[in-house]
């Protein structure tokens, strides 16, 4: 086999190496704000931002979201430069949801099981300066 074609060959190996490493490892993540206000009448308690990529399909992506407290009626928390560990900037996030908990008004550590919010579809690029604004109100679970 000569030089040239044992380059080209490394050459496309190479390029699909790069390829198959998750946007997080690559640098590459997206990191949008998240934005989350909760419209219903008692406390919520904001774990996580789920999202799904038209890249991954139905595959449900997770990032925590500090466990912080949002006051009942309209208390709305952004949380800046969220990182998205398997969305690089460019890839379309297709859907995006909110795991938290509702208020059980002293129960355990005062809230109920994990709940996910509607899923919201989306249609646009992943980038830096992004939004994924969600209200939380009595629809949801």
């Amino acid at each position: 086999m000569s030089t040239t074609k044992r380059v080209a060959r490394w050459a496309v190996l190479g390029c699909s190496l790069i390829a198959a490493v998750p946007a997080g490892a690559a640098g590459l993540a997206c990191k949008p704000d998240v934005i989350v206000t909760n419209d219903k009448p008692a406390s919520i308690k904001v774990l996580k931002f789920k999202y799904k990529t038209k890249v991954g399909g139905d595959t449900v992506f997770t990032e925590g979201l500090d466990n912080r407290k949002l006051a009942a009626n309209g208390e709305k928390e952004t949380w800046k430069s969220q990182k998205l560990g398997d969305a690089a900037v460019g890839i379309v996030v297709t859907e995006t949801a909110i795991e938290y908990k509702n208020d059980n008004s002293g129960g355990g550590d005062g809230y109920g099981p994990p709940k996910t919010s509607k899923w919201v579809t989306r249609t646009y690029t992943c980038s830096d300066a992004q939004t994924y604004p969600h209200t939380i109100t009595s629809a949801d679970p």
